[in-house]
């Protein structure tokens, strides 16, 4: 069963998998299965899943292929799945094995700081960007947790 790469797998029983983010495509693979954070819960798409379409919040994404396990931290966006392909739209996407560990406990303990002087005024575009970046770290240390580096 081969197919064109940006529109589905290429061989059967797959998912092509793809996690685009503004920089480009972050991630291109046949994988067996994934599971995403949605906004509403953690889901998991297999080959011939129903047309779906869901809003991601920041956290891991899971893959598996031909019997391993990935793990990717990703910003809030979207998922589009159904029958063979799922494509993930991303503000960020990260491999676990590339997370800088201690950079990024000292980034979520500077924004977690930030954000707890707000003491209640929980609105406005500054308190959403440090709401966002503490998402984002935490992301990222949950994804190296899994994979066993954290």
């Amino acid at each position: 069963m081969d197919t064109d790469l940006a529109t589905g797998p290429l061989r059967s029983g797959v998912l092509r998998l793809d996690v685009v983010t503004p920089a480009g495509v972050a991630v291109r693979k046949d994988v067996d299965q994934v599971e995403a954070p949605s906004v509403d819960g953690e889901f998991g798409v297999l080959p011939g899943h129903l047309p779906l379409l869901a809003a991601l919040r920041a956290g891991v994404v899971r893959y598996r292929s031909e019997g391993k396990t990935f793990v990717l931290a990703v910003g809030a966006g979207f998922a589009e799945a159904g029958g063979d392909a799922m494509t993930i739209l991303t503000d960020r996407c990260l491999d676990a094995k590339d997370v800088d560990l201690a950079k990024t406990r000292t980034d979520l303990d500077a924004a977690s700081k930030k954000l707890d002087a707000f003491a209640g005024a929980q609105e406005g575009a500054e308190f959403e960007e440090l709401s966002r970046s503490v998402q984002w770290f935490q992301a990222q240390l949950e994804a190296a947790r899994e994979s066993g580096r954290g």
